[in-house]
C-alpha cells in the first residue's frame, strides 16, 4: 500500500510539473499574441494616420487645380478681350 502511495505521489507530482509547464507555455504564447496584437494595432493606427494625411493632400491638390483652371479661363477672357481690342485698333488704324 505504501508502494503504491508513493508511486501515486509522484504520479500527481509529475502531473503538477507537467501542468505547470504547459501552463508557462501558454502564458508564453498568451504574451506572444497580446505583443502581436499591439504590433497590428500600432501599425492600423499607422495606416490610418497616413490615408487621412492623403486625403487632406488629394482636397488640397484639387481645390489647387480648380483655382488654376479658373484662373485661366480669367486669363483666356482677358487674352479675348485683348485680340478683339487690337483687332478695333487695326481697323481704326487702316481706315485712318
Amino acid at each position: 500500500v505504501k508502494d503504491l502511495q508513493r508511486r501515486l505521489d509522484e504520479a500527481e507530482n509529475l502531473a503538477l510539473k507537467g501542468g505547470k509547464k504547459q501552463l508557462q507555455k501558454l502564458e508564453l504564447r498568451v504574451r506572444e499574441l497580446e505583443n502581436e496584437l499591439e504590433a497590428e494595432q500600432r501599425h492600423g493606427s499607422e495606416s490610418v494616420k497616413g490615408v487621412r494625411k492623403l486625403e487632406r493632400r488629394i482636397k488640397e491638390l484639387t481645390y489647387q487645380s480648380e483655382e488654376d483652371q479658373k484662373n485661366q479661363m480669367r486669363l483666356q477672357e482677358l487674352v479675348n478681350k485683348l485680340q478683339l481690342k487690337v483687332k478695333v485698333y487695326k481697323r481704326q488704324a487702316e481706315e485712318a
